[in-house]
């Protein structure tokens, strides 16, 4: 598949919230392994927080695919989040951003959900194609 249909396939799917732009901030100079065990972590307190058996049920999982990148002295991902119907999109960031706050005092995550190009937001968040599913 090319990038295009990567990206489109991305968008019809219900579940993936394209329209909102995500990126969890270090402000580190720290590894893309690191980083990813870290997103791995709060990946598991979100989905603990929400649903307590969400290891045993997967369609009720909160999944997160990463684009680690690294400019200077700032690791980042940026995140496409996936969220089953059940749960409230917000409540979900929310509990991100406290979630990663916790781990470190100069970790930020931002978003944003009214980007205004579904499709450049989602393409860039995907830019490299070197998605990590969490």
């Amino acid at each position: 598949m090319s990038k295009t249909q990567i990206t489109n396939a991305l968008i019809e799917d219900i579940n993936i919230k394209t329209n909102i732009q995500i990126v969890a901030n270090t402000y580190q100079n720290i590894s893309f392994e690191k980083l990813t065990r870290i997103l791995s972590l709060l990946n598991a307190q979100v989905n603990q927080k929400l649903f307590r058996y969400y290891q045993k049920f997967p369609d009720r999982r909160v999944a997160f695919f990463c684009n680690n990148e690294r400019v200077e002295n700032n690791t980042h991902s940026h995140i496409i989040l996936k969220v089953p119907p059940d749960y409230d999109v917000l409540n979900v960031l929310m509990l991100m951003r406290k979630f990663f706050k916790k781990m470190n005092p100069k970790f930020q995550l931002y978003y944003d959900p009214n980007v205004n190009d579904e499709f450049k937001c989602t393409n860039y968040a995907r830019k490299e194609n070197n998605d990590v599913p969490i």
